[in-house]
C-alpha cells in the first residue's frame, strides 16, 4: 500500500514538472475585444477572436478576458482597456495572423515582459498647425525622473481622427523603457503604447466622430 501511495506520488509530481516545462513553452497573446470608450465598438467574444487563430491551425491552450492595466488614451473611440488573452506555443508566434500592412493582430502580452512602450502625443496637428516636440526633448522628461530610454520613434496611434485642421495627427512620441519604470512614466503622463494592435476596424463605424 505505502509502494502504490509512492507511486502516486511520483506521478503527481511528473504531472507538475511537465505542465511547468510546457507552461515554459507557451506565451500569452493578446488584442483588444473591440469595445470602445463612449459607447462606440463592439466587444467581440473570446470563442470569435479565437477563430483567427485556430483559422491559421494556432492551437489555442486557454484563453482569458483581462484589462489592460494603466492609463488608457481619454479619447472617443480609444480602446476601453478590455483585451481578450490567448495563450499558445511559443513555435506558433510566427502563424500569427496580420493585417493589409502587414501588421500582427495579436501581440505579447507586454506586461510579462522586461520593457513596454510609453508614449505621450507630440502635439502636432492636422493642416500644420501645433508645435510638434521632438523625440528628444520629450525624452529630457523620462531622464529627469531617472526613466532609462532603451529606443524611442514616432509613431500613429491608430486611432481614427476627425479630419479636420487643429485636430490631432495622431502622432506620438514611443519610448521603450523598463517595465518596473511604468508608475514614474504614468504618472508623468504617458500612457502604453502598444503597436500593432487592430482595435476591431472591421466593427467599427466609417464615419467616426469624437463626442464631448
Amino acid at each position: 500500500m505505502r509502494t502504490c501511495r509512492l507511486l502516486a506520488l511520483a506521478a503527481v509530481l511528473a504531472g507538475v514538472m511537465t505542465g511547468t516545462a510546457f507552461s515554459a513553452d507557451t506565451v500569452k497573446v493578446f488584442r483588444y475585444n473591440g469595445s470602445l470608450k463612449c459607447g462606440m465598438g463592439q466587444a467581440v467574444p473570446l470563442d470569435e477572436m479565437a477563430k483567427e487563430l485556430t483559422a491559421v491551425n494556432i492551437t489555442v491552450l486557454s484563453s482569458e478576458k483581462s484589462v489592460v492595466s494603466g492609463l488608457i488614451i481619454a479619447l472617443c473611440g480609444a480602446p476601453t482597456g478590455m483585451a481578450n488573452v490567448y495563450e499558445i506555443s511559443k513555435d506558433d508566434l510566427p502563424r500569427i495572423p496580420a493585417d493589409r500592412q502587414g501588421v500582427k493582430r495579436f501581440r505579447t502580452w507586454v506586461y510579462a515582459a522586461p520593457s513596454i512602450e510609453v508614449a505621450k502625443y507630440d502635439g502636432s496637428l492636422q493642416c500644420e498647425m501645433g508645435s510638434p516636440v521632438s523625440l528628444d526633448e520629450m525624452e529630457k522628461e523620462l531622464r529627469a525622473a531617472t526613466i532609462a530610454v532603451q529606443a524611442k520613434a514616432k509613431k500613429a496611434d491608430g486611432i481614427q481622427h476627425l479630419q479636420m485642421c487643429g485636430a490631432s495627427t495622431g502622432t506620438m512620441n514611443v519610448y521603450r523603457i523598463n517595465s518596473s519604470d511604468w508608475e514614474k512614466a504614468r504618472g508623468l503622463g504617458f500612457v502604453l503604447y502598444i503597436e500593432g494592435i487592430s482595435i476591431a476596424r472591421d466593427r467599427r463605424p466609417r464615419n467616426m466622430a469624437t463626442r464631448p
